[in-house]
């Protein structure tokens, strides 16, 4: 299992920065950081991020493909490759793809690991499971709130 310490701006689920009661940003534990980074991930394609074209699960490049076991495990592998090599440890992620339907599948990435609070103390953050409903024939991955 990885140590995270990495603490980043508060995002809420769809992106949008948090502002604290006293009108600053919001600081994210560093698992909620973690979470943030692989939502932003599990949304974005390769070469949408203009500073680094090699950021993004790429779910996009699968949209209109046939619904069948090859188009599943690729989606799969594309998401977990993409979010270890770049975002968490192996050990503390898991991906499962899901058909719900005929057009829509369901991603859902259980995340767990170690991780610090700004003191170095260790956080009580228990594997949680991000879901995500993904249109593949017309739309890219939305998260379930």
């Amino acid at each position: 299992m990885g140590l995270y310490n990495e603490r980043d701006i508060s995002l809420n689920f769809s992106g949008d920065i948090e502002i604290g009661a006293n009108g600053d940003l919001k600081l994210a534990d560093s698992y909620e950081s973690q979470k943030s980074a692989i939502n932003w991930f599990m949304r974005t394609n390769k070469g949408d991020y203009v500073p680094d074209s090699r950021l993004g699960c790429d779910a996009g490049r699968f949209i209109g493909k046939p619904l069948d076991s090859s188009t599943v495990n690729d989606l799969k592998d594309s998401v977990l490759s993409n979010l270890v090599k770049f975002v968490i440890s192996r050990g503390d992620i898991n991906v499962d793809v899901v058909p719900i339907d005929y057009e829509t599948l369901g991603i859902f990435v259980a995340v767990g690991g170690n991780y610090l609070d700004s003191d170095g103390n260790l956080l009580d953050a228990k594997t949680e499971i991000i879901t995500y409903v993904f249109p593949y024939l017309e739309g890219f991955p939305t998260p379930v709130l």
